[in-house]
């Protein structure tokens, strides 16, 4: 009882529901005797929270800090020095992690808890440059840090618990994860589709639709022309059930578009949004062999360069190809990309090693070339 009369001190009273129990329940463990007792003393953290029965619940690792800093007694002082230099700091982070409502984080460690701080700090940084510009590069990357992570930086998606209509109650407002994550990903972080179709002086590009595969069947079945791409020849009923795929796949990350001239399929375009703060696109083409040499590829992919830079706001937009296919690295160069890499059996397709090129634009490069 006296457990439950500090942790309402520190919360305040609000009903917890069957949902808040449930999610309690999933992440928490109940507090043991011990455990309870060092609580009252000031040793431990409070709890977490209070089941509707009454039961106090806390992290499973509850007490295992106090086992790394080398006892219970030395735990405050092994805490603390991890804002060493900062010490008004860490004695409030020390006071914050007393409380017990250190509950937004899936592991409670004085390491996670200073990134997330540092995540949260670079979110709000990245925030301010692109309600200013929601183009600017810098804040695109900060923020895709800050919400995702990148190589040895975790994300606040992966630091933080999902959190429950209770912790809005004791807290006064929207979680941790719903200002931090969530709101900024809506925001910034979704890509929105264009108006389709895109038009061209002499194409349509437009989303696939199931109708589409008929015009494939026919070069899919060729292996001379399906041998420089990812996927081997295909009959009729899987080049349908490619077509079905991609139509029902449809993403907003990943843009796939049928083109065609005068109302006939002659090829198709991608365009694959990836990257740190989804600041950077993959762009790939083909053209069926009866529209080759007509300057198809070109047109369509010109287009969704435009697509990727000025509706997306990609900072960069990069092509990937077998070294092989001559015709698409000419087409990287009439684009204006750049070879930055030529790499060696790096990539293994259809039973052999392969060498690939690695091909990219930035968006000032392509908005100089345009003058």
């Amino acid at each position: 009882m006296a457990v439950h009369d500090r942790y309402v001190a520190v919360n305040g009273d609000h009903p917890m529901t069957a949902d808040d129990d449930a999610y309690v329940r999933e992440h928490f463990v109940p507090a043991t005797p011990e455990a309870m007792a060092l609580m009252l003393e000031g040793r431990l953290p409070l709890a977490s929270y209070v089941l509707r029965d009454g039961t106090p619940m806390v992290p499973a690792a509850h007490g295992e800090l106090a086992e790394i800093a080398g006892g219970i007694d030395r735990l405050r002082e092994w805490f603390v020095a991890f804002w060493e230099g900062e010490e008004e700091t860490g004695a409030q982070e020390w006071a914050h992690y007393l409380s017990g409502q250190e509950v937004s984080l899936r592991d409670v460690n004085p390491v996670r808890i200073r990134q997330r701080e540092e995540r949260i700090a670079e979110a709000a940084a990245a925030l301010d440059l692109l309600r200013r510009d929601p183009r600017d590069g810098t804040g695109r990357g900060m923020l895709g840090e800050a919400v995702d992570g990148v190589l040895a930086v975790p994300g606040l998606d992966w630091l933080l618990l999902p959190m429950t209509a209770y912790d809005r109650l004791r807290f006064g407002g929207p979680t941790v994860r719903e200002l931090w994550v969530d709101l900024p990903r809506a925001e910034f972080l979704t890509p929105a589709p264009p108006a389709w179709p895109l038009r061209t002086e002499r194409l349509v590009l437009r989303p696939y639709e199931p109708r589409d595969a008929e015009a494939f069947v026919e070069a899919w079945a060729s292996e001379e022309w399906s041998s420089l791409l990812l996927s081997r020849p295909m009959n009729r009923a899987e080049v349908v059930e490619m077509v079905r795929r991609r139509t029902a796949a449809a993403s907003d990350e990943f843009v796939s578009l049928v083109v065609e001239h005068e109302g006939v399929v002659v090829g198709d375009s991608l365009l694959h949004l990836q990257g740190t703060g989804m600041s950077e696109g993959e762009i790939g083409w083909t053209v069926l062999p009866q529209h080759a040499g007509r300057g198809f590829a070109t047109e369509a992919a010109r287009e969704v360069l435009r697509l990727g830079f000025e509706h997306y706001g990609l900072r960069r937009i990069v092509a990937n190809l077998d070294a092989r296919n001559h015709r698409s690295a000419a087409l990287c160069e009439r684009l204006g990309m750049r070879r930055e890499g030529d790499k060696v059996a790096d990539f293994w397709s259809k039973g052999r090693w392969t060498s690939s090129y690695d091909y990219a634009l930035l968006r000032e490069e392509w908005e100089a070339a345009l003058g």
